[in-house]
């Protein structure tokens, strides 16, 4: 009978545990649990129930320890006992150490004097559990209010974290670029194949392959070789192997029957032993009259992030006959550094060389030399977005250029390409030249040809093939709208542009331009490039341009940098005309990726909330069912998880982060806000390395799944704003053309030439704007760093320096 009625007790307390926390949506269970333990506990020390014949001996921790981990089974057996040994009805052990052996008597002693401290393990195990539900308790409630806080904060705002307010409204077919079949086949990625494989994919996929064209030749040899043989090398240069660096002619020390006029600027011995670089560079920018600062980030004799000094490398260095400003030069490059010149100040800047620039160093003079070289023998060549060079000339009318090179010593190992690399790295007159293939041709001769070239004309003809689905997707983007059909209740669902086959569209219709920029139809270039332009519809989503995924956003960016790198061509070939000059200027006016960049890293947010809602929080969070039966609510309960808060408070910290790219970028006023994209930095550096999140596991969402959108903001404001400076270059275009020169400011161009002025979208001042000696102009922005550097270009991250039109 006592068996039973300690069994429905405790069916009981836990029936109307499960009652009340169904009713106050809040699982009391672990509360009952560790009170009921720890009751036990105390209370079989007071029975003494060691002492008694009830099934078990269990002293008061490892009855807490059976109550806690076997409630329903082992808090029934103790209530058992318990009303037992109050009745009188439990029969004590035999404890006299009469008859007990040593052994017995010494553990049963030693029993006894550990129960002061299993009792004080008790009360710290129960302690620290309590405090575990308590924190648990407190996450779960903490999170989803700092949440919520936050999310109406937002919403109060303008911002909406509704999933299904972005789904976009049907559309009628016929108004529907995609509802154009080719169209939808060709763009809309297939939901869940990685692959695609339709039969725009695959035509387009056999890429003209061209052929290989020799294009220069180049000798090695001595200084003390003389001139003698070399009558018929279109230029000769000396080639510093410190530092892998060109430098004209007049430099060189040659020995010759006739005496050479040295340079008066040449200094005949420069030798240095086991100087500090610091020294080196410090000495030859005074003998160079050179006032510089050292970037801090170079860092020598200073500790790095992980507390190491970095070490000054020390130089040990002969020339002969050389400039010091050739030399400082030389030496920068050798250890990767470079002297950025700011002609407004009249202070340079020594800083790291950029990653991605060419190994060897050659002076302007010599890049400007070789590109009037290869514009008389090669003629004009562009280089495609699909590595491929386009010549205007046959392969047969190509006079490959002869230069000769005086050494000291051969380069060799990888001083050799990177000689190559320099050689033919963006020339003026000519872009840079893709796909070089360097081959000797004797002990000291090479030959460079490029892998892949084709002329204009083969390629036109190659690529006309294609001239019906140019035409299918000219009449469909005619349509207003650019909605694709598909699922979009969850956000893996969504239906998403096929990005290969825009991009081999978009480098195909550009590759199509720049041929005929090179056959000099440039009226002709304007029909592709309008094309490329309208393509980018494909990827805005009228119209309501939502959702718009990140990657969308971006591949229209990587389009539109196409557009007007294409554009820039032209430029420099001097191709375009008044009408093709007119007609750029007003697509070019109607160009706003701010607004698509802005919603899609909001989309971003919402994508990831209601991933981690649907997917993640759900597992760990009471619904509140407030139609439901009792016994639905009872099913719905969760125990107080911290899982729960985690999740909530890595949500908060992921969107927070990502609201500062957010606001990064105002789409009212095409804008790039320098102030929050610092802020927005200087918290991603906060969250550490890639395993530092281990100690911030708020952060954990935050460092592992926001995307790099300073990265993406840069790229985006950087193709942006060469689309204004183009606006704005084809004004200034036509201007000259009507007035013999270029204005003395962008101000003369309004109203005649242009509407209105576009801004700096890097902080929304004006584009800065000169004249140029050369009766040219230098037209730029100030860049990500928001400084201006006097026009100096910028490196290829398009992090320092200003972003000049060229």
């Amino acid at each position: 009978m006592k068996w039973l009625v300690a069994f429905s007790i405790s069916i009981g307390l836990l029936a109307a545990c499960y009652v009340v926390s169904a009713l106050i949506y809040f699982d009391l269970t672990w509360i009952l649990i560790g009170v009921t333990s720890l009751w036990a506990g105390i209370d079989s020390r007071k029975l003494e129930l060691h002492r008694y014949r009830v099934g078990i001996n269990c002293r008061p921790a490892a009855l807490f320890c059976c109550c806690y981990l076997l409630w329903i089974f082992a808090f029934p057996w103790y209530l058992w006992a318990h009303f037992r040994i109050k009745a009188g009805e439990a029969e004590l052990k035999d404890e006299t150490d009469g008859n007990a052996g040593p052994i017995k008597r010494f553990f049963r002693q030693f029993s006894k004097r550990m129960e002061r401290f299993a009792e004080w393990g008790l009360i710290g195990l129960v302690a620290l559990k309590l405090a575990f539900v308590a924190v648990c308790i407190e996450e779960s409630w903490r999170g989803p209010q700092v949440w919520d806080n936050y999310r109406h904060e937002l919403e109060a705002k303008g911002e909406s974290f509704d999933w299904d307010a972005l789904t976009p409204p049907p559309v009628p077919a016929s108004q529907n670029i995609f509802g154009v079949p080719e169209m939808a086949e060709w763009f809309i990625k297939p939901s869940g194949k990685i692959i695609m494989t339709d039969d725009l994919s695959k035509r387009m996929a056999g890429t003209n392959a061209g052929s290989a064209v020799v294009i220069a030749s180049l000798a090695i040899l001595p200084p003390t070789a003389g001139v003698a043989g070399t009558e018929d090398a279109d230029a000769m240069y000396r080639y510093s192997s410190p530092g892998t660096a060109l430098f004209p002619a007049t430099d060189l020390p040659v020995y010759t029957n006739q005496p050479v006029k040295p340079d008066p600027a040449d200094i005949p011995i420069i030798e240095m032993w086991e100087v500090p670089l610091t020294t080196v560079i410090e000495n030859l920018a005074r003998q160079a009259d050179i006032n510089y600062l050292m970037d801090p980030k170079i860092g020598y004799n200073l500790p790095d992030e992980n507390g190491h000094i970095k070490p000054e490398p020390v130089v040990t260095v002969r020339w002969q006959n050389i400039s010091a400003r050739d030399a400082l030069l030389a030496l920068l490059n050798q250890y990767r550094l470079q002297l950025v010149e700011n002609t407004n100040l009249g202070m340079a800047r020594i800083t790291m060389k950029d990653e991605t620039a060419p190994p060897a160093f050659m002076t302007a003079d010599v890049r400007n030399q070789l590109g009037k070289l290869f514009e008389q023998a090669v003629g004009p060549t562009l280089p495609s977005s699909q590595g491929l060079t386009l010549l205007a000339r046959p392969a047969g009318q190509i006079k490959p250029v002869r230069l000769v090179l005086y050494s000291e010593k051969k380069p060799g190992g990888k001083e050799l390409p990177d000689l190559f690399g320099a050689f033919f790295a963006d020339p003026p007159g000519s872009a840079n030249i893709p796909g070089l293939q360097i081959n000797a041709t004797g002990t000291n001769s090479y030959q460079v040809s490029v892998s892949r070239a084709d002329t204009a004309t083969n390629y036109l003809a190659w690529s006309d093939r294609f001239a019906p689905d140019f035409e299918v997707i000219h009449e469909a983007l005619k349509r207003p709208y650019s909605r694709m059909d598909g699922d979009y209740s969850c956000p893996p669902t969504i239906p998403i542009p096929n990005f290969k086959n825009v991009r081999v569209v978009a480098q195909t219709l550009a590759e199509r331009a720049q041929c005929y920029l090179l056959l000099g139809q440039p009226d002709k270039a304007l029909r592709e490039l309008t094309l490329l332009n309208d393509s980018r519809r494909l990827l805005e989503g009228a119209p309501t341009g939502k959702p718009m995924p990140l990657v969308s956003a971006m591949i229209n960016v990587a389009v539109l940098g196409l557009y007007t790198d294409t554009i820039a061509d032209g430029f420099r070939m001097h191709a375009w005309q008044e009408p093709q000059l007119s007609a750029l200027q007003k697509q070019l006016a109607q160009i706003n990726l701010a607004p698509f960049m802005n919603e899609a890293m909001h989309d971003e947010q919402v994508l990831g909330w209601r991933i981690m809602q649907t997917n993640v929080i759900s597992q760990f969070e009471v619904k509140r069912l407030p139609n439901a039966t009792l016994w639905q609510k009872i099913k719905n309960l969760r125990p107080p998880n911290i899982m729960c808060g985690f999740f909530y408070l890595n949500v908060y910290n992921m969107v927070s982060l990502e609201q500062l790219a957010v606001d990064g970028i105002d789409p009212a006023t095409k804008t790039v806000r320098l102030d929050k994209m610092a802020e927005f930095q200087t918290a991603v550096g906060a969250l550490g390395g890639q395993h530092e999140w281990i100690f911030k596991p708020y952060h954990l969402f935050a460092a592992i799944m926001v995307p790099n959108y300073y990265r993406a903001i840069t790229t985006f404001a950087f193709n942006q704003t060469k689309a204004d400076e183009a606006q704005i270059a084809c004004a200034l275009e036509r201007y000259c053309f009507t007035r013999g020169s270029y204005p003395e400011t962008l101000n003369e161009l309004v109203p005649q030439f242009i509407d209105t002025l576009p801004h700096d979208i890097m902080g929304g001042q004006a584009l800065k704007y000169r004249r140029t000696n050369e009766g040219r102009f230098l037209l730029y922005s100030v860049g990500a760093n928001g400084l201006d550097d006097g026009g100096q270009a910028t490196d290829a991250r398009h992090d320092i320096g200003d972003w000049c039109w060229q």
